[in-house]
Parts: structure tokens; C-alpha cells; sequence
């Protein structure tokens, strides 16, 4: 069963949330004015393209679209350029980046010289299939060139190569590596357009290049390729089943199986901390294995409903993240009114700004109750039978009903398959409180 959760602890852990994120905003105080530089279609000129590289060879902070989310990116090789992407963030030194390439003629310099994809190798039949891409692949760096900064004090180097074009041409103009994590403050859901970038960083990085929603929605998948058999340590765009047609016997990291040690000491970002929270705590509800499809969702939305009669009795606003269309609940309570929230209305929003030049950082339809009656907010995510769509729209429905001010947010869960297993994988970790159905509950721990 789900563990009991109560309001004026939420409240308290929410309220410890919002100062500890007031504090790191703090630290880079509001001085600059943050550029926007549009780069959707065929907008991004070369000078918008020259100014960016520019402040990259300078050591200053670039947000750039990938295929996956936002990066916030400096110069791999300047220690100076690197720590600004901690301070901005406000994220742990021991938590390593990935460093972004243009070619393998890039990476060449990165990497011990047995570990370079050479022809032949298992790397280099692994970067033929997927680079550009969404995968990300640990090999073990050369001291010299690659700063302790960039990996945390490890021997190894997360490294790959966008697949984004914006993203494949900064880097190459800047003709220097990238160390980019999501550009976003430490611990918030991480950013997949522009605007998200700039609720947490306006007026404190120089510039942002707005390509447009990104197209996965979640970070690269992270390949260990230096153990055997090989070892996903974080799931993500390319999914294990496309693994597996390459490499059979790939495992997807357990610590219940692979151990603590990894993530106690990371090579890679999304192991040891918590990730991806928005401010409301969030309460994911998982579907259960031993029954049809449609009575596991029926369980599952049973449990939501329960949830949410008890929320509103705390909250004038509480967010639903749906998931599953066949079948689909109405969440309706005595008493509460609710709203349906479009997924797409803040990417066309974002589209619409930045075509005519701008950038808009905020959502301008929050909703605010006006007859005292607790309102439901109804975000339709996408279809579960469809994880890629869940998986590109999770981040933006997190920050969506975040801005709302929502009071807590219940999402539905999905099958953990394909792209789902990186959408579990994002939810457990931004999860105050996961529910489980009984059975499954009785052998594990929330």
C-alpha cells in the first residue's frame, strides 16, 4: 500500500524547496541581460551562430537545444568555463557531465587511445548505429586534456554526439568540446523548450539558443561499454530493446543487483541525486503485472480517484497527469470543478513567441478559482499504448502544472517498456510517494 503522506509535511518539504532554489538563484544575481537567439527553421543565421560559438571560446554559459532537452553548455577543456555551469546550477561537484561532440575527430583528444572507437571495436559499431543520437557513451579519458571538473574526480568521461542540428553546429563552430548538463536549476524538471530555460535562468547565462521543443524529451541513455556484460546506468532516448539488437547481453543498472558503489561514486549524471522535482510534490502511480490491461488501469485510476478526494480536501488546486486515454477516468469529484490542460499549448505557445522573435518565460493561463470550489487540473500527457509521446511531454507537464500552483500532482504511470522504462525511471526519481497495487506493494518498499 502507499505510504501515508500528510499535508503539513508536503507543505513544509515544498516550502524548504522553493528557499533552497530562492538561494541558488541567489547566487547568481539577476546583472545581465540573457539573449535569445532563434534558431527555429532556417532562422539561425551565422552571425546568431558566430556570437554564440564566440561566447563558448570566451568561457561564458550557452543554453543550446539538443534532441533530448536544453543543455547548458561551456568549454569542456577550461576548468574556469566548467565551474559556472555548477554555480548557476547549483549542483553537487561530484556530480559529473557530459561533454558534447561534433566528430570523432573531437572526441580523439578526449579519450585514452584504447578506448577510442577504433574500427572494428564494439564502440565503434555502437557509434555507427546511434551518433548522432541520443546515447551517451562512459570511456576512460585522458587526464590531461579533460578536466577533473567535467568528470567528478573520475577516470572515465561521459561523451556524446547530438543529433540536434543547432547543436552540431555550435559545437563545431566553437571547434571545441561542450560539457553540457540540462539547463535547468539542480533538481527541477529538466528543460525541453527555451522558455523553461529561462524560468530558472533569465538574466543569469548571456544567451539561450531557442531551437523549439526537443523532440525525445528525456536525456541520453548512458552506456558503461568498460564492463561486461555492458551496463545501462541511465535509461533514456535510445531505448534497451535498440541496445539489445547491437548488444544481447546489455543490462540495465539494478542497485539491488549492480550494487550501491556505482552511484555513491557516479561516472555519469542521474545516479546518486535526487532529480527532475517541480516544486508540488508528486505522487506516481504504477500499474500493476498480474492482471489484464484494462484492469490494471482500472486499479490504477481507482487509486487516483481515492487520492485525489482526500487532496481536495487540503488543496484548491490539484494536478492530474493522464496517461492513458482507452478507458480514461474523468477524475470527477462532488464538489470540484476541473479543467482539461492541452499538452500542446505551451509548445505552440513557444512556437508563436519565438517566431516573432521572443521568448515568453512563463505560462499565461494559470488557472486561479474564483468560486472558492477545489478545482482539478487534467493534464493529458498522451497514450501509454505510445511511450515515445509520454516521454517527450513528461518534463513540460511537470513545469506546466507546477506554474499552476498546484497543491500536489498525481500521475499515472505506464508499462515499463521501450521508452518507458526511461519515463519510470524520471517519475521514481521526482516521486515524493509512489503507489503501488497491493500485491505489489506487499513485496515492496515506496
Amino acid at each position: 500500500m502507499a505510504r501515508p503522506t500528510f499535508a503539513w509535511a508536503r507543505g513544509f518539504i515544498c516550502a524548504l524547496q522553493r528557499r533552497q532554489r530562492t538561494q541558488v538563484i541567489s547566487m547568481c544575481t539577476r546583472t545581465m541581460k540573457t539573449c535569445v537567439l532563434n534558431a527555429i527553421g532556417d532562422n539561425f543565421t551565422e552571425d546568431a551562430l558566430n556570437n554564440a560559438a564566440k561566447l563558448l571560446q570566451q568561457g561564458e554559459l550557452v543554453a543550446f537545444p539538443t534532441e533530448t532537452v536544453y543543455g547548458l553548455g561551456a568549454n569542456a577543456l577550461d576548468p574556469a568555463a566548467v565551474a559556472k555551469i555548477y554555480t548557476a546550477k547549483g549542483r553537487p561537484s561530484d556530480n559529473p557531465l557530459i561533454v558534447h561532440v561534433s566528430s570523432l575527430d573531437m572526441l580523439r583528444p578526449l579519450v585514452a587511445a584504447d578506448a577510442f572507437p577504433s574500427e572494428g571495436s564494439t564502440a565503434a559499431r555502437v557509434c555507427s548505429r546511434f551518433w548522432p543520437g541520443p546515447l551517451t557513451l562512459l570511456l576512460p579519458r585522458r587526464e590531461a586534456a579533460v578536466p577533473d571538473q567535467v568528470t567528478g574526480g573520475s577516470s572515465l568521461v561521459a561523451v556524446r554526439m547530438p543529433a540536434h542540428p543547432v547543436a552540431l553546429r555550435l559545437i563545431d563552430r566553437a571547434a571545441l568540446p561542450v560539457a553540457a548538463p540540462s539547463a535547468n536549476v539542480s533538481g527541477r524538471p529538466s528543460p525541453t523548450t527555451a522558455a523553461h530555460v529561462l524560468e530558472d535562468f533569465d538574466g543569469r547565462i548571456p544567451c539561450v539558443i531557442d531551437g523549439g521543443p526537443t523532440a525525445v524529451g528525456l536525456e541520453s541513455t548512458v552506456l558503461d561499454l568498460n564492463r561486461q556484460p555492458p551496463l545501462v546506468l541511465r535509461p533514456g532516448g535510445v531505448t534497451l530493446e535498440q541496445l539489445r539488437e547491437l548488444l544481447p547481453t546489455v543490462q540495465l543498472y539494478d542497485a539491488h543487483v549492480h550494487g550501491t558503489a556505482l552511484a555513491d561514486t557516479p561516472s555519469t549524471p542521474g545516479l546518486k541525486y535526487r532529480h527532475y522535482s517541480p516544486t508540488a510534490p508528486v505522487v506516481l502511480f504504477e500499474l500493476g503485472t498480474d492482471a489484464t490491461d484494462s484492469a490494471r488501469t482500472a486499479d490504477m485510476q481507482a487509486r487516483v480517484l481515492q487520492r485525489l478526494r482526500r487532496e481536495l480536501q487540503s488543496h484548491r488546486l490539484v494536478g492530474v497527469i493522464r496517461t492513458h486515454r482507452t478507458g480514461a477516468c474523468s477524475y470527477t469529484v462532488d464538489g470540484a470543478t476541473s479543467r482539461t490542460l492541452p499538452p500542446d499549448d505551451i509548445d505552440d505557445d513557444d512556437r508563436t513567441a519565438a517566431a516573432a522573435g521572443t521568448v515568453s518565460g512563463s505560462c499565461s493561463d494559470v488557472h486561479e478559482p474564483t468560486d472558492g470550489a477545489p478545482t482539478v487540473l487534467i493534464y493529458e500527457l498522451g497514450d501509454a499504448a505510445v511511450p515515445a509521446t509520454v516521454a517527450r511531454g513528461l518534463f513540460a507537464a511537470l513545469r506546466r502544472l507546477d506554474r499552476q500552483h498546484v497543491g500536489v500532482i498525481l500521475l499515472e504511470g505506464i508499462d515499463e517498456r521501450d521508452e518507458g522504462v526511461a519515463v519510470l525511471n524520471r517519475t521514481r526519481k521526482c516521486a515524493s510517494e509512489v503507489s503501488r497495487p497491493a500485491a505489489a506493494s506487499a513485496g515492496h518498499q515506496s
